[in-house]
């Protein structure tokens, strides 16, 4: 956050008075306000008079339109073969259920695909970035979709809904998130069956509220930001009091049970042993990673008594068939209840790295991929769970944090009405405009180990960078991405079901 007190580079609140109009956004004030019967000659393609979008804004966009069938679907299945080839040829089995649920629908063919999404961002002249390197250089997500927000449980004691999962953060130009996260809810409001419009309208309050909260963050002197039970109401608001009753009682009985007068792992077909010798390995990965805590999130010694591991064999959208460990340790007290389990997971290659380089983060840090998460965790999180770290196991590199009761996903199986969603994206867009400017504050002093977490690379002030990359052209910025998420939205239908004929015709090499 801005800590200076000179805010000649910060926006007065008059200059961006525009959003004046999204105080309530429906259908009609949509058609008439924002876009101005703009004509769609060409949908989603061509710039409302409104924005003036440079239409070499959306090159990428033609240049996939332009391609036939044939070629796109050979492109499709270059990339994979490409990023993911030798992992297919290792283990199809477990591929091909990967590709599977892909093909059941788009959004999942979405999910699965960020590689492809990416790549054909390179080929993108962003016009927001191009003449701002700063703003090409700030941590993203890097696979900021619809799903992947929820609840967790900071280091306070008190519940944020935000954005989840940092296994994908990376340097790179700060509107590749929004467009991501955006195309991802065209596809999912698509699949609801609501109109263009409707789709139209919900993303532009999206987007606007992402920009009105960083404004927000540029007049503002605090560096802290939460969306929490005291400044959400609706759908949001619901999701966090349902997950403020959980019970971690009940959440340890479903995974563990006593023996003996201790508590133990539950085992089953996917949650066994580990032998002596692993487990001994697994005892000094466990030492190693308490060195990569923020000192003023340490607990007492006994806390840190290991009780129980386990070896958990499970499938994911990202790395499939991972084989990660369970550790059961000693609660705050001699009591059974207060017991906690972490989960270390092997931590995977950004999916962004494959696009980009940072050379700076990949000489330096790129090296540990559990470093780079965990970095990015505190670079786009008010206050990072207390449990998370990073460790190396037989020379992987692996994250580490807490199984919580207090989590909670945003499922959009039941969000269906339109008010509903408009309230809901706003919070989406607050939340982003959150990762992007505002970063844990012990980053800023109370780290221990700053050799091993080294929060001095995470970019300051990236709300005024934010601000420099879009001044003035509030409107304009709003339109491009909305205009590229409806396009690219319309792509990735299409992809998918070139990507379903060719899963179904075997074009896929190795599987």
């Amino acid at each position: 956050m801005v800590q200076s007190n000179n805010n000649s580079s910060i926006p007065s609140k008059c200059q961006y008075s525009s959003y004046v109009f999204l105080r309530k956004v429906n259908e009609q004030e949509f058609r008439d306000t924002v876009f101005i019967k703009r004509k769609t000659e060409r949908p989603f393609l061509i710039p409302s008079p409104v924005s003036g979008i440079i239409r070499q804004q959306f090159s990428t966009v033609e240049f996939i339109q332009n391609q036939t069938s044939e070629q796109r679907s050979q492109h499709i299945i270059d990339i994979f073969e490409k990023y993911f080839g030798e992992n297919i040829r290792k283990n199809p089995r477990t591929w091909n259920g990967r590709f599977r649920t892909m093909a059941q629908t788009s959004y999942a063919f979405y999910r699965g695909s960020a590689i492809l999404f990416y790549q054909d961002l390179k080929q993108h002249n962003d016009q927001w970035v191009k003449n701002n390197p700063a703003a090409s250089n700030i941590f993203l997500h890097g696979d900021l979709h619809a799903e992947n927000f929820g609840i967790y449980l900071n280091s306070n004691g008190i519940l944020n809904f935000d954005v989840n999962n940092f296994n994908e953060g990376y340097y790179g130009p700060f509107t590749w998130d929004l467009k991501r996260l955006i195309t991802s809810l065209n596809l999912i409001l698509y699949a609801k069956g609501f109109s263009d419009l409707q789709i139209e309208a919900i993303l532009f309050v999206c987007v606007g509220e992402y920009l009105k909260q960083v404004y927000e963050f540029c007049k503002q002197e605090k560096n802290y930001f939460a969306l929490t039970l005291q400044n959400t109401k609706g759908e949001i608001y619901e999701l966090l009091q349902r997950t403020k009753i959980k019970s971690h009682a009940h959440h340890l009985d479903n995974l563990t049970h006593i023996k003996d007068y201790e508590r133990k792992f539950i085992r089953n077909k996917t949650i066994k042993d580990v032998d002596e010798q692993l487990y001994e390995k697994i005892l000094d990965a466990f030492q190693q990673y308490l060195n990569t805590i923020s000192e003023n999130k340490h607990h007492n010694k006994m806390t840190y008594s290991v009780k129980d591991i386990v070896k958990c064999q499970h499938s994911g959208n990202g790395i499939v068939d991972k084989l990660s460990y369970n550790i059961l340790i000693q609660g705050d007290t001699e009591i059974v209840e207060s017991d906690t389990i972490l989960y270390m997971k092997p931590a995977q290659k950004s999916v962004i790295s494959f696009t980009l380089k940072n050379e700076q983060f990949e000489k330096n840090y790129l090296k540990h991929d559990g470093l780079r998460t965990v970095l990015c965790s505190y670079a786009m999180q008010a206050n990072v769970p207390k449990w998370i770290g990073y460790t190396t196991l037989d020379n992987t590199p692996y994250v580490i944090d807490e199984i919580s009761a207090y989590v909670a996903e945003l499922d959009w199986s039941d969000i269906n009405h339109y008010e509903d969603i408009i309230e809901i994206v706003k919070y989406l867009g607050k939340a982003t405009a959150k990762i992007h400017c505002v970063s844990d504050s012990d980053c800023k002093h109370t780290l221990k180990h700053a050799s091993r977490l080294p929060v001095e690379i995470i970019p300051q002030h990236t709300e005024v960078t934010i601000c420099d990359a879009v001044r003035g052209r509030d409107i304009e910025f709003i339109h491009s991405i909305v205009d590229f998420g409806m396009a690219y939205g319309e792509l990735t239908r299409r992809d998918h079901h070139l990507f379903f004929e060719a899963f179904r015709k075997n074009k896929i090499h190795g599987l």
